[in-house]
């Protein structure tokens, strides 16, 4: 709806919808991305929200230093104590692992660096351990972030979701800007980062054979038009070959004491690349994965 001549959000006029039904789901795709988004307008305001979602957070939230939590991050970090999940690396997991060939592998890793090597292995758990803690190493360290396959650098291709969001550069164009360079410098901005930490968390998404998937991100926190929150993804194993997700709470123009909750998933798949009818049926069926999985997380917020 139109509040006094003023969009919710004029870089989104899907979220008008919200007057009316209280509850949308939205999804698109350009090139090898597809862009979705769950918002809801809560019963509760947004700070309560805010507290709700942080909590939320926080149970899968790992004691590793970042450079804007409470301890800061430094140029030693010790990753001895990183683990995978259990469920990461035991049953039809543990079976892809040991299966993991250089001209076939179901994890995503860097061919020459990391799935070479690995099916080199004679402990294969224990080397994909040692994988992913390095990447984590080096993204907290010096901002690194190793890309899968072929590719090096996995950077650029944050830089694009940020571009293809739109809206965060409308909303929230001083948290947009500082993402441009400030960032990858590990240096503050004007809206913050003004709280970091890490995630590692294991999803089930319904109808996918690739169960389940593991992400690891730093979850950053700002201060700028309501409160933001963005996921930078470090590593994730399957199907979201790189995802970057954003969280958004501000007030409810025409109702203070409610809130407006946006979520946003931009996940680049590489069956986007494939024809034209593998690109529908697949985003269609991804859609979909992503709608009830963000529906079950936002129903834990009410």
């Amino acid at each position: 709806m139109n509040w006094a001549g003023v969009r919710l959000d004029p870089s989104r006029p899907h979220l008008d919808s919200l007057d009316s039904r209280g509850r949308l789901d939205w999804a698109d795709f350009q090139g090898d991305f597809i862009l979705s988004q769950s918002a809801e307008v809560t019963e509760v305001p947004a700070r309560e929200v805010i507290e709700r979602l942080k909590a939320q957070h926080k149970k899968t939230q790992i004691p590793f230093r970042t450079m804007f939590g409470n301890k800061q991050g430094g140029n030693s970090i010790d990753v001895s104590a990183f683990s995978l999940p259990t469920e990461v690396v035991s049953g039809d997991q543990l079976k892809g692992l040991l299966s993991c060939s250089v001209e076939k592998c179901s994890f995503k890793l860097h061919t020459a660096s990391e799935t070479l090597p690995l099916t080199q292995s004679a402990k294969r758990t224990d080397f994909l351990r040692e994988i992913v803690a390095q990447r984590l190493k080096a993204y907290l360290i010096e901002k690194q972030l190793k890309g899968y396959e072929s590719r090096a650098d996995n950077i650029p291709y944050v830089k694009k979701y940020l571009q293809l969001s739109g809206f965060l550069k409308t909303r929230y164009p001083k948290t947009y800007q500082y993402f441009q360079k400030a960032f990858w410098e590990n240096r503050k901005g004007a809206t913050g980062p003004i709280q970091s930490y890490v995630r590692s968390e294991v999803i089930n998404m319904a109808g996918e054979k690739s169960q389940p998937i593991y992400r690891l991100t730093e979850n950053i926190e700002f201060n700028e038009n309501g409160y933001l929150n963005i996921e930078i993804p470090i590593y994730t194993n399957h199907f979201f070959d790189s995802s970057f997700r954003v969280f958004e709470v501000f007030d409810w123009p025409a109702d203070r004491q409610k809130g407006v909750y946006v979520v946003t998933d931009i996940i680049e798949v590489d069956e986007l690349k494939k024809s034209e009818l593998i690109k529908k049926l697949f985003k269609n069926r991804m859609e979909e994965a992503v709608e009830q999985f963000r529906k079950s997380e936002m129903k834990e917020l009410r």
